[in-house]
């Protein structure tokens, strides 16, 4: 891989864990500045720690909760501390959960639109005044990377709200990407498959799907067909140096990706497969 990154100042959301972490490996080896921005503070100490070592130029971090817009307001000083516009901004910070829609307490679509939705605008909010003057007067364009899921590119059962707010950030990628082109700044949304990240072992199931042959249904979709993180950062880093609008890696993404386009009606037959009948009333 190319050092694209080298000495630029890179913002990553959920970089203490994760993809993220696994993003800011990556670009500590090609000695990029760091901004990591997580909730756990203990995490992110020995994230910056570990990263220093791995070869980061220099390594900056900020505690704080996206989906809270008081805490959001601390983002912009943070980056004004380093002294200078973002070059790249990698938002990988995310939450999941599943349960039918009718189950889902209206409080968890909030939690799920806070962080993966509203959190993310924030941090765009927040960081892309100064990314759009640094544009205009260097003519240097920056990079914006967003995490989606596969399930912004395909509907799941009992995972609407999930969906949901993966489907709103592919949307926002593709309306940003159109508002930012004149200036150079590429937006990349990355929409991986199954990923075994500390969020797989968070899940947090309601109602009928609240269930133990659920669970180890997940465990095994997670463990036997979930990507690494260390793969999904390298095609996210990858996408975000091309500056391609969309990347879709895991087998059972891209898989999910062709099939929706050329047969739409079997991979929602195939998608139903995915939930016993007793969780969805059938044959009750």
């Amino acid at each position: 891989m190319s050092r694209e990154f080298e000495n630029k100042l890179c913002v990553i959301t959920g970089g203490s864990s994760g993809i993220g972490y696994s993003i800011a490996e990556l670009l500590a080896d090609q000695g990029a500045r760091l901004l990591l921005i997580a909730r756990d503070e203990a995490a992110l100490q020995r994230a910056a720690g570990a990263l220093r070592q791995r070869g980061a130029r220099e390594v900056a971090i900020l505690s704080a909760d996206i989906a809270d817009a008081a805490q959001r307001e601390r983002i912009a000083p943070a980056l004004a501390r380093l002294g200078e516009a973002p070059d790249a901004i990698f938002n990988a910070a995310g939450v999941v959960s599943g349960g039918l829609l009718d189950e889902i307490p209206l409080a968890e679509w909030e939690r799920l639109f806070g962080i993966n939705v509203f959190g993310l605008v924030g941090v765009l909010d927040a960081m892309l005044p100064a990314m759009r003057r640094q544009a205009a007067a260097s003519g240097r364009g920056g990079r914006i990377v967003n995490i989606a899921s596969m399930a912004g590119l395909t509907g799941m059962p009992g995972m609407s709200a999930y969906c949901a707010s993966k489907f709103a950030v592919l949307g926002l990628g593709e309306s940003l990407a159109a508002e930012l082109d004149a200036l150079g700044i590429s937006v990349t949304t990355v929409c991986p498959s199954f990923v075994r990240t500390p969020i797989a072992d968070k899940v947090r199931l309601f109602g009928r799907m609240d269930d133990r042959r659920v669970r180890k249904g997940l465990e095994r979709l997670f463990s036997r067909h979930g990507a690494t993180p260390e793969a999904v950062a390298r095609d996210a880093l990858r996408g975000a140096t091309r500056r391609q609008a969309l990347v879709v890696t895991g087998r059972g993404a891209r898989g999910s990706y062709w099939a929706k386009r050329f047969a739409p009606l079997l991979v929602r037959r195939l998608s139903t497969r995915f939930i016993h009948p007793a969780f969805t009333g059938a044959g009750a």
